[in-house]
């Protein structure tokens, strides 16, 4: 009976901290475009039609429309500006950047560019650079709500809740008809304990939206744990009567099971800053939204700085996105905490042994993994990646460049695999892409890196197996003539010349200027005097 009440009762906790997910929020084209005293590219009909279809959310259209026009206009900013939102809003974070600087390498005064990298930089949880464009974008635009909103939320990400309620009054002042802004300024009241300017900004907020399930449930919430049982079934019955499908509906249902058990004296009042952000932080996970998730965990791990479990999620995601510089700085926090004997301290040692990896030091490396042996490896992880790492650094190999910034960890892990895999280090590379895979399931660049390793670890049949499978899943990907060549090769070297030809003659007849390159290829040498390999490449 306890453990249904304790899950029961961390539902409720977790709803309770669940981030606010706020609407598309394309912005008006005073952010968008320059004023009509500078410019009359307000009367563009090209740009009309690409604004437009973005406040109706069909950014990919937009997108079609916004880089046909930059081939005919490349230095126009705000093209740049535009496909940078677009970007954006399409969660390409990295591309988004891009677009964002080439318009401020054109004009470095337009007024949307600070607003994009406000919002963009919060995306890819880069807290200070996002605050830093936030304030800019709100000096440009002080009549904008929307702006004000903007730098709201990368405030609440970092736990500046008395800051981000004064941008919110701002956007409110300004907009007071957007039920959004009272609801955000009243989870801010609510976790300042200020529980009487929280309840009177929901109840704002459903004034302007009767349908807003956020604020009618976190309303009854605040009302049940207040032990005020009739206000909050009141408002318990609003949240069930206005749309089913919310995902705040169970949540509600299950209060609802506290207020007719009479049991509101279980329900916490007061939030705990720093549950509150580990919650937002795996909601933003769940999600997709890594950087968002990489903030508030950041913000936790500043509320509790000797939390280890905090610590260690922070590792985790920092280490998920190839952050290493933080997750480096984390890790040498939590082992001055747990000292050098615990289990943790020698996960540890076997990150900052990775981190070396990736960065080239070698020997470095070499000497955080023996640490690992000394404390303990239990999965013989450190063992392994030891048997393969190389002494030192051949000439063909790079590190990880500071510049390379991931936002996705498949995609992040899939470049770490890429790293390993350059100093022959097939096993922990071929373990690395197989993570990679579990949480990107079918990502093409991972898997044909995963055939690539097991046909250089010798492993052919595995090769193969995973390169027949992409052939039925991606038959015409941009890589299938470099794909089929290897296919070939796997089934050459494990024995099988006729396969091994087949797949050679489907590849010339692609691209015929390969034949050079096959005739050269060593992993075809055993074919040299059969003649069907003869017509095939001469």
């Amino acid at each position: 009976m306890k453990k249904v009440l304790f899950t029961s009762l961390l539902i409720l906790l977790l709803s309770a901290a669940n981030p606010f997910q706020a609407q598309a929020t394309f912005p008006g084209k005073n952010i968008v475009f320059w004023d009509l005293e500078q410019s009359d590219e307000q009367k563009d009909n090209t740009l009309i039609e690409a604004y437009d279809l973005a406040k109706k959310n069909n950014y990919e259209q937009a997108l079609k429309v916004i880089d046909k026009k930059i081939q005919e206009s490349p230095k126009s900013t705000t093209l740049h500006v535009m496909k940078g939102l677009i970007l954006n809003e399409l969660r390409m974070y990295i591309p988004a950047v891009r677009a964002l600087n080439d318009a401020q390498m054109i004009e470095g005064r337009h007024p949307g560019i600070h607003y994009g990298f406000c919002e963009v930089y919060r995306n890819l949880g880069m807290s200070d650079l996002s605050l830093q464009a936030c304030r800019i974008a709100e000096e440009v635009h002080r009549l904008s709500p929307e702006v004000h909103y903007e730098h709201a939320q990368t405030l609440i990400a970092t736990g500046e809740m008395k800051l981000a309620n004064k941008s919110l009054s701002t956007a409110a002042e300004l907009d007071p008809n957007n039920a959004q802004y009272h609801y955000q300024r009243g989870m801010n009241f609510y976790y300042l304990n200020q529980y009487e300017a929280a309840e009177n900004a929901f109840l704002k907020a459903l004034s302007i939206d009767t349908s807003d399930v956020d604020s009618a449930y976190q309303l009854a919430y605040i009302y049940a744990a207040q032990k005020k049982a009739t206000l909050a079934n009141q408002q318990i019955v609003k949240v069930l009567q206005i749309q089913k499908e919310h995902p705040k509906i169970q949540s509600a249902k299950l209060l609802l099971e506290y207020v007719k058990k009479n049991a509101l004296d279980k329900l916490p009042l007061k939030i705990i800053p720093h549950d509150y952000h580990v919650g937002r932080s795996k909601s933003y996970y769940q999600s997709g939204d890594y950087g968002l998730a990489l903030i508030e965990i950041e913000t936790a791990a500043k509320l509790k700085p000797n939390d280890l479990q905090t610590k260690e999620i922070l590792i985790g995601l920092t280490s998920f996105l190839l952050r290493v510089n933080t997750t480096e700085k984390t890790i040498k926090e939590m082992i001055s905490i747990a000292g050098e004997t615990d289990i943790i301290t020698a996960k540890g040692y076997q990150e900052l042994g990775d981190i070396e990896v990736l960065r080239g030091n070698l020997s470095e490396a070499r000497t955080y993994y023996e640490k690992v042996l000394k404390l303990s490896d239990p999965n013989g992880i450190a063992r392994r990646t030891l048997e393969e790492l190389p002494e030192k650094v051949v000439s063909n190999t790079t590190p990880l460049l500071p510049a390379e910034v991931f936002i996705n960890p498949s995609v992040a892990l899939n470049r770490k695999g890429e790293l390993f895999a350059q100093y022959k280090m097939y096993k922990r590379a071929i373990a690395i892409y197989s993570l990679a895979s579990r949480i990107r399931p079918n990502h093409l660049p991972t898997m044909l890196n995963t055939a690539t390793a097991y046909y250089n670890s010798e492993n052919y049949g595995k090769a193969i197996a995973i390169l027949e499978r992409l052939l039925l899943s991606h038959p015409h990907h941009e890589d299938i003539l470099a794909h089929r060549i290897l296919l070939a090769q796997a089934y050459v070297k494990s024995n099988n010349r006729g396969k091994g030809l087949k797949n050679i003659a489907i590849a010339i007849k692609m691209n015929p200027a390969v034949k050079a390159s096959i005739r050269t290829n060593p992993a075809f040498e055993v074919l040299r005097e059969i003649n069907e390999y003869k017509e095939l490449t001469q």
